[in-house]
């Protein structure tokens, strides 16, 4: 209350010990007072009218639907939104995404911000995108789109998880075409079983129908002009050495080919090769289906594997390049040499021998590599690992360093060895082995065998299957995997943040409208899980942290403060984490079973700061610089909470603030508690009338002012708010966008406000 109620209370306790006869309830003549303040508000607040669907919160609620693209690679991906203030990002979510699993939240944006940031942890490194706050409303996460800058062959952009190639077969047909008779230059088409003979020294081109197929008696094309398309249904057989060109969407059966330089071939169907495969070839590539070879590979040309499967049973030996590329997969059941050319790795690769580099090799895009024998690099030239890769081997020997790059790798092996002592594992990667110690590790590198990857069409993943509190999130994502309540966290505030709420407190009279009988800054981390509440929400909080602080409370009165939450069980608990200057026994347990809410009664705030509970704290001036801090946390919620002051400490005597949207699930969030006083509707200046309208005067105003988003200054003693803060007004009547709290265009007098 004001330095006149002070006086006047002061002057009522002299007339109490002395008049018997002349004694009035407190409360009286604090309404006397009120409604004395009330005919004269300073600032024109009795003047203004609040406007229908303005509830005088300086923020919206908006909606956040994130949802993963079905071209991502990652089936599960980290997310965290931040907002944009002043250059600085404040978390707002942390949690994930998946291929079952949205996020669908409510986030509170301030009016003042106009920019929000989404972070995805995916496959292949972090990506964030800058968004306006509507755009959150159906956003879907897509991988980063990369480039190959060298010859390759595949799209540049991120490939789907069903591992299929930008590369389609061309289409024809059969009909456009005469039947194969054995001559040359001309387009011709087989339909039957042919073992046709062919001499090829002008342009040809066969085409194989559904249902036909060719093995020739002989075939003889030293130019390589004939092109062979074989069509879904058809098939193609040949052996040894091959010039031609081949588009195979069917099924190709060869023995011991030796693919010539003049040779291209193309695959989206079977092929079987029985024996060895040598390649000398720069078109061989695989966009497709399944290639399978019984003996080695041996490759002097290139060889993209660029969405298929190839299975060899032998050896592989590259002397020039062998690309698997994302949405492929290369299964080698015997050793992998790489002599004088390089292997690209962008998926998965699978080595049941050893695996022996002497020219260049690299693992990259959230590949996928496991080698049951050792990997042995033998060049000092710098083998890369990286991009959220997974890399295991029995053991690792190496010339040269082992570096990873954009987001965190996996490699898990046994003995390590470098042949310098200057040698070592460089940059972003996690080693799994007990072989690892840090001398071989610059300062980027980890050991510890807990970084998440996530499962996609080329990876297996890392502690991606481990859901350790069995609460539906992985270990990986789970941001409390020891608790299966929490999957996830908002921070309504913004992550270090403070909000804050102001109070009058001479409800259900006006006062003065300074707003500062109580004047609170908080800050909460909500606990979301992953089940469905009986709300019909996909998740809801069932649990949060806090941070208080009553930097001012210009009451006579010795108010409290009550933090209330959903509770149908009655289970709900408060444990205090911190606060030197704070007991946990001023805090009361008042469970409300009409409601399914329990009230935490917070008493005796002024006893942070001083003995005396009708002294003012900070209104007159700043007497108490030293602000403390109230941290604690609140478990077994059911759904949602909220907060209200209770004037003087007395049961039933509760000011509310307006109506919130966010509770509209939550019906007993915008009621008061069943202690509740509902004498004081109606009386002196309330005019409350339904659930929406609860606790306003005839004007629309409350006596709460909610979610200001910032920890902002308050009303010096007897000052309205209008006084204090002149763009208030406009904001009430024509702009809801304004931020009039803010330290910016003239908001606050500073000579009105303390600061």
């Amino acid at each position: 209350m004001k330095i006149k109620f002070i006086k006047l209370l002061f002057l009522f306790a002299l007339f109490q010990s002395c008049i018997s006869e002349f004694q009035k309830d407190i409360e009286e003549i604090a309404e006397e007072i009120s409604e004395e303040i009330s005919e004269n508000v300073s600032g024109g607040i009795a003047n203004l009218v609040v406007p229908d669907g303005h509830d005088l919160r300086p923020i919206s609620l908006q909606t956040a639907n994130i949802s993963l693209s079905e071209n991502s690679r990652a089936d599960l991906v980290k997310i965290k939104i931040f907002k944009l203030e002043n250059e600085e990002q404040k978390l707002l979510y942390d949690g994930s995404i998946g291929r079952e699993k949205s996020i669908s939240s409510i986030i509170k944006v301030p009016n003042h911000t106009s920019l929000l940031s989404v972070k995805a942890d995916l496959a292949i490194g972090v990506r964030e995108w800058i968004l306006n706050p509507s755009e959150l409303q159906n956003f879907k996460i897509e991988d980063e789109i990369t480039d190959n800058s060298d010859e390759s062959k595949s799209s540049t952009s991120a490939k789907t998880s069903s591992s299929s190639s930008s590369y389609t077969p061309p289409s024809w047909n059969c009909s456009d075409y005469s039947e194969f008779n054995g001559n040359d230059d001309g387009n011709f088409k087989i339909t039957n079983n042919s073992t046709q003979a062919i001499i090829v020294n002008k342009n040809t081109s066969i085409y194989i129908c559904s249902g036909g197929s060719w093995t020739p008696s002989s075939l003889t094309d030293w130019s390589g002009k004939l092109t062979i398309y074989v069509a879904s249904g058809g098939s193609l057989s040949l052996n040894g050495a091959l010039y031609s060109t081949i588009y195979n969407e069917g099924t190709f059966n060869g023995v011991n080919i030796i693919f010539r330089s003049a040779s291209e071939f193309n695959n989206w169907g079977t092929m079987s090769n029985n024996g060895d495969l040598d390649v000398f070839s720069d078109e061989i590539n695989i966009y497709g289906g399944t290639c399978n070879i019984s003996g080695s590979l041996k490759i002097e040309g290139h060889f993209d594997n660029d969405g298929g499967t190839v299975n060899v049973g032998g050896s592989v030996t590259i002397s020039d390049k062998l690309h698997n590329k994302d949405g492929s997969t290369l299964d080698v059941e015997g050793n992998f040499t790489v002599n004088s050319g390089e292997f690209k790795n962008e998926c998965k690769t699978i080595v049941r021998g050893n695996f022996i580099n002497n020219k260049k090799v690299e693992f990259k895009n959230a590949s996928y590599t496991a080698i049951t024998g050792s990997f042995l690099s033998n060049p000092a030239d710098e083998v890369k690992i990286k991009e959220g890769s997974i890399f295991k081997c029995a053991s690792i020997t190496s010339g040269g360093n082992i570096k990873g790059d954009s987001s965190y790798s996996i490699i898990e092996t046994g003995s390590i060895t470098f042949w310098s002592s200057n040698k070592k594992f460089k940059g972003e990667l996690d080693i799994c082995s007990n072989s690892y110690n840090s001398s071989i590790g610059d300062s980027d590198v980890i050991s510890t065998c807990d970084t998440f990857i996530s499962s996609s069409a080329c990876s297996l993943g890392y502690n991606n299957v481990v859901d350790n509190d069995n609460d539906g999130s992985i270990a990986g994502v789970d941001v409390d995997d020891n608790n299966p309540n929490v999957a996830s966290y908002n921070f309504p505030q913004g992550e270090n943040s403070f909000y804050t709420t102001i109070y009058e407190d001479l409800y259900p009279c006006m006062g003065d409208y300074d707003l500062n009988d109580l004047v609170h800054n908080y800050s909460y981390q909500e606990g979301i899980n992953n089940g469905s509440s009986n709300n019909g929400q996909n998740t809801f909080i069932t649990e949060i942290k806090f941070d208080y602080k009553f930097p001012a409370i210009g009451a006579a009165f010795n108010n409290s403060f009550v933090l209330r939450v959903i509770d149908q069980d009655n289970n709900a608990t408060l444990s205090l984490d911190s606060s030197d200057k704070y007991s946990s026994s001023e805090i009361e347990r008042l469970h409300d079973s009409e409601n399914n809410t329990t009230l935490f009664v917070f008493n005796n705030i002024k006893s942070i700061y001083t003995s005396n509970s009708g002294g003012l704290i900070n209104t007159v001036r700043i007497d108490y610089s030293d602000i403390p801090v109230i941290s604690g946390t609140v478990t077994n919620i059911d759904g949602a909470y909220d907060e209200f002051m209770r004037k003087n400490g007395e049961p039933g005597q509760e000011v509310h603030p307006l109506f919130n949207s966010l509770h509209s699930n939550y019906s007993a969030l915008n009621s008061p508690s069943k202690f509740n006083d509902d004498s004081n509707f109606l009386r002196c200046d309330d005019r409350s009338s339904d659930i929406n309208n609860l606790f306003v005067n005839s004007n629309g105003f409350p006596w709460v002012l909610s979610d200001l988003p910032i920890d902002m200054p308050w009303p010096k003693e007897g000052i309205s708010i209008l006084e204090a803060f002149p763009n208030f007004d406009d904001f009430v009547t024509s702009d809801p966008s304004l931020d009039w709290y803010s330290d910016i265009n003239g908001n606050r007098v500073s000579s009105k406000i303390i600061e």
